[in-house]
């Protein structure tokens, strides 16, 4: 019975204590389990794998407030407090967070601006972990429209040469509200709506063989202009060819005019055609240089946003260099000496100009570079050509004319050739790092004609041939002018670091280099000056006054952004402004107006007052003739006989036989208002010159305050910054010079007409001049329409006002010429009615414009922040990953 009992109780008891064995090894697990989650508080944030995980978030959002694509990295991860990594982030102070990649439409997008906050590091003790987060964000280029995203994840290939440390697993997270996810590659770890994540382990084979990446797109609308553009070579070269067919319109005109009639048509073809054959030749780049044997050249380049620089997308090369400082200066000199001799140039001249490239050829030897034996073919046949197109022109030309110059036009051809040979030589390369005194030689043979061109024409600008001690003295200062940084920099020894003269190491033909011709901009104009000077008497009718005012005209466009040169050309906004101006200037003065308006050039004080007293007295007669038809209505009706009406109607006539009476009137007007009141052309340029820039001083002077000049090179010598801004805040006075001395020949009857004209192609030039700094991201970091509003506003305004004030002080002074009180010719009271709404409408405008300007900036500072982006209508619904596409 015993022993049954216990059997019985051991067999109730083992259950109990087997359920009991069971529950405290349950529970021991569990305070086992909670003993490894807990110790640290790095480890229940990175896993259980001993804090070797990190975590990588790419958020990808729309920032409404920059209208631009921003992509946010957090990197979040644990170091050892003995690790490499540790030590590396203490002495650079910047964490690890790569390894993913983002494409825009399948290729690397450009960037238009970054934030970078500090890293934040939390270590409890110096022996303890060290928690690290990173953030860093990145802001896309604008674009309007679709976004098509690609973002890869590849932290193997970003931990290769990272310090050892790191974690080995990371956790990838791409999220992504709002964004349509399209196909998701490689092995997802998790997904949820706007969210997808992969782990990666580096250590392993697999971590790196998977591609892992994921489609992202959205459709967005961008009220702000792109600040990115893709500039072709192809654009810049056209709108240099623009600007140079401006410039060669208005120089064919005045080399028509110098000329003669005869054989104007002739030489105004020439002179185009040497302008059109620089746009084929913009097209060739910069040879190779020669360089030492292991020696390698890798450009770089440097740019923020936009785009590659526009120096790298077309870079002028010696081809193009030689025509414009070799092969024109040539023709233009010659051409000076046809002006003063009246003959072809002189043998002597033609050989001077054609063996002086030949010159390269014993430099190059002595230097030690042999020229290839096929070099001298190519010489014999290019002068082969050039004889036979000299013997052509003097047996087949029955003209007396041709056979004179037909060994000028030989030697033109053969120049021409040979520079396009000199542009593919080695030594006109600027990319050769060392320079030797024979290349230097070499290439300042070729410098020369710029400074004899503008030494010849001191003889026809100043009416007499200035001394040959004088033209020498004049040739060698130009000429050391004009090269002088060339020479400083090649006599500069090279540095290590980086050396600001290396801009100016290379050849003269090649790149941007802005100070010689900035020398020949100068000297242009004032050389025009001082012929206008001298043909500025009263009543004296220059030869060449007429197109000179053209010609001054272009270049007060050219000075507008400071630094006239083939960087501020290739520009489509100054190239248009320079067509612009060159086609404007035909209108604003006509072909042949010297001759037509010549009458008016001669007018003296007295015959002005009596021009102005016909008019006025004209201009009563008419309007009382008017006044009386209206009253005469009841006067008729009641008690005035037929006949002295008659007689009144017929004394009140506008005097005169020719044409109507409205015709008489405005021929009366356009004889008192058309001339300058017997005043000097000279006198009354420089009178337009000091007004205008006295009322251009407010945005001239803060242009100069606040703006650097457009077109500088990187490296300014010689004072050449504060020149540039000099120019530009004097161009202005071009224009009023321009109007002053050329008054009589203006389009208009009246100043405030002729004022209009001169507005009519001076505003929209300085309007173009100023849109690619301000809309274009190729020249401006910021585009903004409200840059480009509140800076073309502000421009049309300063015009406005200048031109309309000038005109109304130019009225002023011919009614004060004629003694005659300024009422006399300006009827206010007319004048009121018309101001009164016309004041009222522009308050209206100008009280809207700034209400936007102010209301845009505002909405700028009010937008909400860019992690919560604001729904628009525009913008597509997402497709989230894990739903069904709509």
């Amino acid at each position: 019975m015993k022993s049954s009992a216990s059997s019985r109780a051991l067999r109730q008891w083992f259950p109990r204590a087997g359920a009991g064995a069971l529950v405290s090894l349950f529970c021991l697990f569990c305070v086992l389990g909670l003993g490894l989650a807990v110790p640290g508080p790095a480890r229940a944030a990175d896993g259980d794998d001993g804090g070797r995980t990190g975590k990588l978030t790419i958020e990808v959002e729309w920032d409404a407030s920059r209208q631009e694509v921003a992509v946010r990295e957090r990197c979040t991860y644990t170091l050892a407090p003995d690790s490499e990594a540790l030590a590396a982030l203490r002495n650079e102070g910047a964490g690890f967070c790569a390894g993913y990649t983002v494409l825009r439409d399948g290729e690397e997008p450009d960037n238009d601006g970054w934030g970078n906050p500090a890293d934040r590091v939390t270590q409890e003790s110096s022996r303890g972990p060290a928690r690290v987060e990173t953030e860093f964000v990145l802001y896309l280029a604008r674009h309007s429209g679709q976004q098509n995203l690609t973002v890869g994840v590849d932290p193997s290939s970003a931990l290769e040469d990272a310090p050892q440390g790191l974690p080995e697993v990371w956790t990838v997270e791409v999220s992504a509200p709002r964004w349509s996810f399209g196909k998701i590659r490689g092995p997802v770890a998790s997904q949820s709506p706007g969210k997808v994540g992969w782990r990666v382990t580096t250590g392993t084979k697999d971590g790196a063989d998977f591609v892992r990446s994921v489609d992202l797109s959205r459709a967005v609308k961008a009220t702000k202009p792109p600040t990115e553009r893709q500039q072709t070579r192809a654009e810049m070269v056209t709108a240099f060819a623009l600007a140079a067919c401006g410039i060669a319109v208005v120089a064919a005109l005045l080399v028509a005019r110098l000329v003669g009639p005869a054989v104007a048509r002739r030489w105004a073809t020439a002179t185009m055609l040497l302008a059109v054959i620089a746009y084929p030749l913009a097209f060739f780049g910069t040879p190779r240089p020669l360089l030492p044997p292991n020696t390698t050249m890798v450009p770089i380049s440097i740019g923020f946003g936009g785009g590659p620089p526009p120096g790298d997308v077309w870079k002028p090369g010696p081809v193009l260099g030689l025509w414009l400082w070799y092969v024109l200066p040539v023709a233009g000199w010659w051409f000076s000496r046809r002006l003063v001799t009246r003959k072809p140039p002189s043998r002597p001249v033609l050989v001077v100009s054609s063996a002086a490239p030949l010159l390269v050829l014993p430099f190059l030897t002595a230097d030690g570079v042999v020229p290839h034996p096929a070099v001298w073919g190519v010489l014999a046949a290019m002068g082969t050509y050039a004889l036979s197109v000299t013997f052509f022109l003097r047996r087949s030309t029955g003209s007396g004319a041709g056979r004179r110059w037909a060994a000028t036009a030989g030697a033109l051809i053969w120049v021409a050739l040979v520079t396009f040979w000199l542009g593919h030589v080695p030594v006109m390369s600027d990319e050769d790092p060392s320079v030797t005194g024979f290349e230097t030689a070499a290439v300042l043979v070729c410098t020369w004609p710029a400074a004899a061109w503008i030494t010849s024409l001191l003889g026809p600008v100043r009416g007499r041939t200035p001394r040959p001690v004088v033209r020498a003295v004049c040739f060698v200062v130009l000429w050391a002018l004009m090269l002088s940084p060339f020479l400083v920099a090649r006599a500069t020894e090279p540095g290590r670091a980086f050396d600001p003269w290396n801009s100016y190491r290379g050849p003269l033909f090649t790149g941007y280099t802005g100070f010689p011709l900035c020398v020949v901009a100068v000297c242009g104009v004032a050389l025009q000056l001082v012929y206008l000077f001298r043909r500025g008497r009263l009543g004296d009718r220059g030869r060449a006054v007429e197109p000179v005012g053209r010609l001054l005209l272009v270049c007060g466009v050219l000075m507008a952004l400071g630094n006239p040169s083939l960087r501020t050309l290739s520009m489509w906004g100054d190239a248009l402004a320079v067509l612009w101006v060159a086609i404007g200037s035909l209108v604003l003065i006509p072909p042949g107006s010297d001759a037509t308006a010549a009458k008016f050039r001669h007018v003296g004080r007295a015959a002005h007052a009596r021009f102005m007293d016909r008019w006025v007295r004209t201009q009563l007669l008419w309007d009382t003739r008017a006044d009386f038809q209206r009253a005469a209505r009841s006067a008729l009706a009641e008690d005035m006989p037929v006949p002295d009406f008659s007689r009144r109607w017929t004394d009140l006539d506008v005097p005169g036989r020719c044409g109507d009476p409205a015709a008489r009137l405005a021929r009366a007007k356009r004889f008192a208002l058309g001339s300058s009141a017997g005043i000097a052309p000279r006198t009354a340029g420089l009178a337009g010159a000091a007004l205008v820039q006295l009322l251009a001083l407010p945005w001239a002077g803060y242009k100069l305050i606040t703006g650097e000049a457009v077109g500088a090179d990187g490296f300014m010598p010689f004072f050449l910054d504060e020149i540039s801004r000099a120019l530009r805040f004097g161009h202005w006075a071009l224009y009023g010079f321009v109007f002053g001395y050329f008054y009589a020949l203006l389009r208009g009857r009246t100043p405030i007409g002729k004022a209009a004209a001169l507005m009519a192609v001076v505003l929209p030039a300085e309007a173009l001049s100023m849109l690619p700094l301000t809309m274009d991201p190729q020249y401006t970091r910021n585009p903004s329409w409200t840059d480009t509003a509140v800076a073309c506003g502000g421009l049309a305004g300063q015009t406005f006002v200048v031109c309309m004030v000038l005109g109304l002080f130019w009225e002023w002074w011919l009614a004060r010429a004629a003694a005659l009180k300024w009422s006399q010719v300006r009827n206010f009271r007319r004048l009121s009615s018309v101001t009164v709404p016309l004041g009222t409408v522009l308050v209206a405008a100008a009280t809207a414009f700034a209400t936007v300007v102010a209301g845009a900036w505002a909405q700028q500072e009010l937008q909400p922040p860019s992690g919560s982006p604001s729904p628009s209508p525009s913008q597509s619904a997402p497709v989230q990953p894990g739903q069904p596409a709509p």
